[in-house]
């Protein structure tokens, strides 16, 4: 039986964090990099829960998630781990994008993935302060996946305490840390993840 492998979209398989910080300039007039991301918003943007909401449902309404780059290097290990593995995508992406991303999905990354294989976490749907604290696990281990792969360190170390594995991925801010807990390691791209899966 093939295990599952559970895969993040923004800036796993979607360049997220520069196309967030060049909307948030252009909109707002921040002075962002993409290496200022963090999924808290309010701390990126320095507001309170309330101009969050606000922004956020702009940023989601503007189709700007329609218009990000992609991954190339991923669309050949995904194919070549689709032979061995179930591929699902579990993001944290709200659920008002889901028509967006599933068409971004279907376009950069043909015949991967199908709808039913794709899964919103819901955990920023509703903003509060718990929303932060909130991570993947509970979606990943009732889909029955056994790896996850994903940017938020929050995300992989979750995966990790249920007993599963993780691929913490890309060399970001927001996910340094100089030593890996057991069960998780670091792929910096999509050749990285390869050889994870294949030279290990």
């Amino acid at each position: 039986m093939k295990k599952t492998i559970a895969i993040d979209i923004d800036d796993v398989l979607a360049d997220n964090a520069a196309g967030f910080v060049a909307f948030s300039n252009q909109k707002w007039g921040t002075n962002l990099r993409p290496e200022d991301y963090d999924e808290h918003w309010a701390k990126v943007w320095a507001v309170d829960n309330e101009e969050v909401e606000r922004r956020a449902t702009s940023f989601h309404e503007s189709g700007v998630l329609r218009t990000y780059t992609h991954a190339d290097s991923a669309v050949p290990v995904l194919k070549r781990l689709s032979l061995d593995y179930h591929l699902i995508i579990v993001t944290s992406r709200r659920l008002q994008v889901r028509e967006d991303t599933l068409e971004w999905v279907h376009r950069h990354y043909p015949g991967i993935f199908s709808d039913a294989a794709i899964h919103f976490a819901g955990i920023w749907d509703t903003i509060d302060d718990q929303s932060i604290h909130r991570t993947k696990a509970d979606v990943v281990d009732a889909l029955g996946a056994d790896i996850l792969i994903d940017d938020q360190l929050k995300h992989c170390q979750a995966v990790v305490e249920a007993g599963k594995q993780a691929v913490l991925f890309g060399d970001y801010g927001w996910n340094a840390l100089n030593v890996l807990p057991a069960g998780m390691v670091r792929a910096a791209d999509w050749p990285a993840v390869e050889r994870y899966f294949y030279d290990s």
